[in-house]
């Protein structure tokens, strides 16, 4: 397939042929004017014949896609004719005599095989064949002797033919030496006006101005960027941009579509390596899907953001099967290693405006939750202090258990918070041994019972259960997990302990309503505070969030189970030893 690249290339040397032409045979028109005013017959036949090649010439140098064959076999016709005639009939017509015609014809009869790409060697051939007549024709009329016109035709026959070959090669490497340099500046100048766009244009619009100057860049039907996508539960792709020469509003079908249907593309993509697909080649469904898109052949480069796929780039071919030459795909490369730039900016800045907005909801959050349990304490103290022992001991007593219950509440919500931070800056860690489960969520009840002097009713049943853990870090977890169906349960709380297979579970569960479905997905998020019930307690919504990064941390698991009969919180943690499994208690089952 000829590029548009090298298309241009040889109209350039077309429009070149026909400058030269433009320019050198007026020359020739003064020089017969000059020698038919010295004296010379046919002056006005001597100057119209080279003025009307000088019009023709000026006219394919001025076309929008010249093409000099025409002029050049017509300038062959012109100067062959002329020589003729005054072989035929003795009459001077020319300024040329035989010897200069001849060298002169054999320089245009190669430059009109070289010129005809079409059919060249054919139509090399048939140029010569007739200028080996003329030769012969013009020697007999000129009384040349048989030795002399046969060698001249085979000059003429051979000469134009391999001189034509050689021209012709050379002709072929220059124009696919400019073809290559043009297509390269041209797909230069796509990379930099991509890149341009993906800076400047904030917006979806930016992907579509980078598509369409690497589109523009080449000779294909179809260019796109999509994204990977979930499309009814299987992974897929998503047209996010793309540029076409198609009709405006007739767009491809395939604007999405599931993985599974191209495996060869995938495959290809996933790999890290560029999809080059020709529809021929395929098999089975996979070439149905290609042949019902009218798709000839693709090219596509994966698009990565730290080694996760994230979508594609590529050229789609409806006219032809072509071949994808190694600059477009390297094209393709590079602007597929800027797009994953600039998702990876619109990553950053989302991960930021959602770091501002935690912060915002942190702030509100703590501030409110402190300034409570604050207020009480800092109160509660004064009162003590200007009462001056005047306040008896049952009053004192009570204060002081309010300040207690508070300064634990602000303990705990410090403690969660510097979990949370230590975390996040990769300082916090985590010692694990041997811990008898039953042990640490006694020394938790025991806590809450003296510390809050809960009202609910909180059971606690199972044996002695082993897991590998962090006892600290194990008792933060259960103390979130009991203090949250504290605040937003049922009056009755059940912490049961089970063993199932390699792992231990402490189970926690209320007789309230439980979460809703809509907040399923958002209760281990960190800032979320549960809107079910805005008459109990606040929280700055992160234990939650917290308890669970523990438990990963600790190669467990923090989950919250929903169904028809029930509702829990379940922390699993790895054995030290696989103990026999124990059936979940019946209180727990009766809630």
């Amino acid at each position: 397939m000829r590029t548009s690249a090298s298309s241009a290339a040889q109209e350039r040397f077309h429009r070149y042929i026909a400058v030269l032409f433009a320019t050198t045979v007026p020359l020739v028109a003064v020089v017969e004017f000059t020698r038919a005013i010295e004296g010379g017959p046919n002056a006005m036949a001597r100057f119209a014949g080279p003025m009307i090649l000088t019009a023709w010439a000026v006219a394919v140098a001025r076309s929008p896609h010249p093409n000099a064959v025409r002029l050049v076999l017509g300038m062959m016709g012109f100067t062959a004719a002329l020589v003729f005639l005054e072989a035929v009939y003795e009459v001077d017509v020319t300024a040329f005599d035989y010897a200069t015609a001849f060298g002169l014809l054999m320089l245009l009869a190669v430059l009109a095989g070289t010129l005809g790409v079409q059919r060249r060697k054919l139509f090399a051939t048939g140029i010569s064949l007739g200028l080996a007549a003329w030769v012969i024709g013009v020697g007999i009329f000129n009384g040349s002797s048989f030795d002399v016109i046969a060698m001249q035709t085979v000059i003429a026959f051979a000469g134009v033919i391999f001189t034509t070959a050689l021209v012709s090669e050379l002709y072929d490497q220059l124009t696919s030496a400019i073809a290559a340099h043009e297509r390269g500046r041209r797909l230069q100048e796509a990379i930099g006006r991509c890149s341009e766009a993906l800076l400047v244009h904030p917006d979806s619009f930016a992907l579509f101005e980078a598509v369409r100057a690497v589109f523009e860049a080449t000779d294909a039907d179809f260019a796109y960027i999509n994204k990977t996508v979930e499309v009814d539960g299987q992974l897929g792709w998503e047209i996010a941009a793309d540029a076409s020469k198609m009709v405006e509003g007739r767009g491809p079908d395939w604007a999405t579509g599931v993985y599974s249907s191209i495996p060869t593309t995938y495959d290809a993509l996933v790999s890290g390596a560029e999809a080059v697909v020709y529809t021929s080649e395929l098999a089975g469904t996979e070439q149905e899907f290609y042949v019902d898109q009218g798709i000839l052949s693709e090219v596509a480069v994966p698009i990565f953001i730290a080694h996760e796929f994230r979508g594609s780039i590529g050229f789609v071919q409806y006219s032809d099967d072509r071949e994808w030459t190694e600059a477009e795909i390297q094209t393709l490369w590079r602007a597929a290693d800027m797009v994953g730039a600039y998702w990876r900016r619109q990553d950053d800045a989302d991960a930021l405006k959602t770091s501002n907005e935690s912060k915002d909801k942190l702030l509100a959050s703590v501030s409110h939750e402190i300034r409570t349990p604050l207020t009480a304490i800092v109160g509660m103290s004064e009162e003590i202090v200007s009462a001056q022992g005047s306040l008896g001991p049952e009053t004192l007593d009570e204060l002081a258990g309010i300040i207690a219950v508070q300064s634990r509440e602000l303990a705990e919500l410090v403690e969660d918070l510097l979990i949370a931070s230590r975390a996040d800056f990769g300082n916090l860690s985590i010692k694990r041994e041997t811990i008898n489960l039953s042990e640490q969520v006694e020394r938790v009840l025991t806590g809450i019972r003296e510390g809050k002097g809960s009202t609910k009713n909180i059971a606690f049943s199972g044996g002695d259960v082993y897991a590998f853990a962090d006892p600290l870090r194990v008792r933060q977890i259960i103390r979130n997990l009991i203090t949250n169906a504290i605040k937003y349960g049922g009056d009755s709380v059940v912490v049961a302990l089970r063993t199932e297979g390699s792992t231990a579970s402490v189970v926690v569960a209320d007789n309230g309503a439980g979460v809703t479905p809509r907040e399923e997905s958002l209760i281990f998020e960190r800032y979320y505070r549960s809107a079910q019930s805005p008459t109990k307690p606040g929280s700055v919504g992160i234990g939650l969030a917290v308890s669970r990064q523990l438990a990963e941390m600790m190669d467990g698991t923090l989950e919250y189970v929903s169904d028809a009969t029930q509702h829990h919180f379940q922390l699993t943690l790895p054995l030290e030893s696989v103990e026999a499994a124990t059936a979940l208690p019946q209180e727990l089952a009766s809630i």
